[in-house]
């Protein structure tokens, strides 16, 4: 395992938090069918970037984009209401 895992759920939970004050609570339906819309753009810019000599940042983009809202996701699950500030 690499020893910088935490590394990108940092920057996913600050994708997060800037996705709530932007758009507010989104609901479980809401960010389901986004993180659906950002897998197929994750997977996209992975297929370009392996067949056509895409920009490999990409799929580093289309990644914080999907565990952004997979953090919003877990934050449901997680029962976090929301009036609660989820800013640590």
């Amino acid at each position: 395992m690499p020893s910088d895992l935490p590394r990108p759920f940092d920057e996913w939970r600050r994708k997060a938090e800037e996705n709530v004050q932007e758009w507010g609570w989104q609901s479980k339906p809401t960010l389901l069918l986004a993180a659906t819309e950002e897998l197929g753009e994750l997977t996209q810019a992975y297929l370009e970037s392996r067949d056509e000599g895409g920009d490999r940042a990409r799929i580093q983009d289309e990644l914080d984009d999907l565990g952004a809202l997979l953090i919003q996701l877990h934050w449901h699950v997680a029962g976090v209401p929301e009036e609660v500030d989820v800013r640590v």
